[in-house]
């Protein structure tokens, strides 16, 4: 099958494909989720489908591919748009498509519908467009944008963040244009409505409130946030959206596609509590601000950010930083691979407020006296262990300080000089003996390794398996340096057959490969990519490509790697010629002999170089 004739099943031609990722700037798109730094011929960043410590994840400028060496996945734009959103091809072939402005052919003679996921975009949009309407209509929406522009809002940074109106109605979103175009069951799934207890009908989850539309990474809207209009009695003075195939709130951040960049230049980031602190800190300049959802940081949200920095400073409310507070920053400062500070907000101000009155300056110097978790903690033990004066209260006080300083030194997050330092600090306070706080510290820190083992520093997906032996590593080089330089395919192909690849992935790589070529084609790396329907192949290629850059000699090490498996498939015909013989007269077995003086006539591979 050659070029342009391959198909993905759904009557998509490879020439289609083909067009969509070269139109595609793979380090630009994978750039909106992943903080990729230049390292030689590639850009290296932290991967974003697991977590880990060191960069391992690699992008291809010059292939237009990627590929991490942690969880070994890797392919094209396509294979990372279906991970990043966890969809099939077909709707990952139509948002590049999309955002490369190329208009698909009908599947079939028809044209196909969009696929869930993009209508669900596509709806969250439309809504996005009626709330605003709605907001900037001089009539309708003067009572909202009045109390916007009266909290120090500007024009500009409203519109900027596409800030919106739900009105006091039912069904205003249901019944106008967004509803006539999109059936209920689709916005029932993106929690733009909600269902009638008694199932006679839907209405609309945003009511009477100032909305905020909640956008990925990308950019792409996802999501609302709701305030109460001022004067209405809801109780709930936020709302947001309900989960749904495109939201979960435990792993969204209000504000990231606007502080990316920022974030990504200072490798820091701030993150406050509202919606509108996000907005009023941008307004200021301070562009590296974001906000969870109202809901506790997560180690999802931290897996988020330090793809794009080095240090997370939480700003708290002063009467918010309670114990509970303190103790999921440091849990987070533990199992996670990034430095983590906390600043506390002037008593009886908001991060906006704050903002008003003493700028950006002022905030930055906040941000600026920020403690890192294990300072915080500290602050906040002599606070209560001042504030109880009961024996019990002050040892439970100490007990869990020590708990505290006891996990972050097992777990490498504090050296010997610092928890020395530490424990000095609590002698001086309590007045505890230091030779007895040090008994408890290692009684503490020992019961903790047994709860927690050491973590090796593997990568996902290593730990326990054995490296390829010799011959798979023959086969692996063989196919690596074919797909880096595809003009090497004839020459190898004269010496090896597919057979000679004994790894079922291997072997089917490879019978593309012989394809491509018995069809005269020229297997380009990307090219080939888009031909393959098989994920795994897929990321198997760019695997072998990766790995064959490596090789110092590449020239030196596919003649080895041919001429192994040459000699490997001459040994596996002599045993099995041997074998024969034993159940042969003597005029076969003088023939099998003349045929294995002919196969020991081997030719000279030193010629499979380009």
């Amino acid at each position: 099958m050659s070029p342009g004739q391959a198909g993905d099943g759904l009557g998509m031609s490879t020439d289609i494909r083909a067009q969509v990722l070269q139109a595609i700037d793979l380090v630009a798109l994978i750039g909106q989720s992943v903080a990729l730094k230049k390292r030689g011929r590639h850009y290296v960043g932290l991967c974003p489908f697991h977590q880990e410590k060191a960069p391992s994840f690699h992008v291809s400028p010059e292939k237009q591919t990627f590929y991490c060496f942690g969880c070994k996945v890797g392919g094209t734009a396509f294979d990372f748009v279906m991970k990043r959103d966890r969809v099939e091809f077909k709707e990952a072939l139509e948002i590049l498509a999309r955002q490369a402005g190329i208009t698909l052919p009908a599947y079939g003679g028809a044209r196909q519908p969009p696929g869930e996921r993009q209508l669900l975009l596509d709806a969250h949009t439309a809504a996005c467009r009626f709330f605003e309407n709605l907001f900037w209509d001089p009539h309708r929406g003067a009572a909202a944008r009045n109390y916007m522009l009266g909290r120090g809002f500007k024009e500009e940074t409203l519109r900027s963040f596409g800030v919106g109106l739900a009105p006091d109605s039912w069904d205003a979103l249901l019944s106008g244009p967004v509803g006539r175009k999109f059936p209920s069951s689709l916005l029932l799934k993106a929690g733009l409505v909600k269902q009638r207890e008694d199932g006679s009908g839907f209405y609309d989850t945003f009511r009477n409130r100032i909305i905020f539309p909640i956008r990925n990474e990308a950019g792409q809207i996802i999501a609302f946030g709701g305030r109460v209009m001022p004067g209405s009695d809801d109780p709930a003075k936020y709302l947001n959206s309900p989960e749904t195939p495109l939201f979960a709130k435990s792993r969204s951040v209000f504000g990231l596609s606007f502080a990316r960049e920022s974030i990504t230049l200072s490798r820091t980031v701030a993150v406050v509590e509202g919606y509108t602190d996000v907005m009023m800190a941008h307004q200021f300049g301070a562009a590296n601000v974001v906000s969870v959802l109202g809901t506790a940081m997560t180690e999802h949200h931290v897996g988020l950010l330090r793809r794009f920095a080095d240090r997370i400073v939480l700003l708290f409310d002063a009467d918010a930083a309670g114990d509970m507070a303190v103790n999921r920053v440091v849990e987070l400062f533990l199992t996670q691979p990034v430095e983590i500070a906390v600043a506390s907000m002037p008593a009886g101000l908001d991060p906006d407020e704050f903002l008003l009155r003493h700028g950006k300056q002022g905030f930055e110097q906040l941000l600026a006296g920020a403690k890192d978790a294990l300072e915080y903690g500290w602050s906040r033990f002599k606070a209560r262990f001042a504030a109880d004066g009961s024996v019990t209260g002050q040892q439970r006080a100490v007990g869990e300080y020590l708990d505290m300083l006891a996990q972050a030194r097992a777990a490498g997050k504090v050296d010997a000089l610092r928890w020395g330092a530490a424990l000095v600090r609590v002698s001086r306070l309590t007045e505890i003996p230091l030779d007895q706080l040090n008994r408890r510290f290692a009684s503490k820190r020992s019961a903790w390794r047994n709860r927690h083992p050491a973590d090796a520093g593997s990568f996902p997906g290593q730990s326990g398996q054995s490296a390829p032996h010799a011959g798979e590593m023959a086969q692996r080089t063989v196919l690596g340096a074919i797909l880096n330089e595809p003009q090497r395919l004839a020459a190898v192909r004269d010496a090896l057959k597919v057979e000679d690849f004994q790894e079922p992935r291997l072997r089917a790589l490879a019978g593309v490969l012989w394809e491509y070529q018995h069809s005269g084609g020229k297997p380009v790396l990307n090219e080939l990519l888009a031909s393959l329907s098989d994920e795994n192949i897929r990321s198997l290629a760019v695997e072998l490509a990766v790995e064959a850059e490596e090789i110092g000699e590449i020239d030196k090490a596919l003649d080895d790697a041919v001429a192994y498996m040459v000699e490997a498939r001459r040994a596996t015909e002599e045993r099995e010629m041997f074998s024969a013989a034993h159940e042969a007269g003597v005029d076969q077995q003088v023939e099998m002999l003349r045929r294995l003086q002919e196969k020991a006539r081997r030719p000279d591979l030193r010629r499979i170089g380009p």
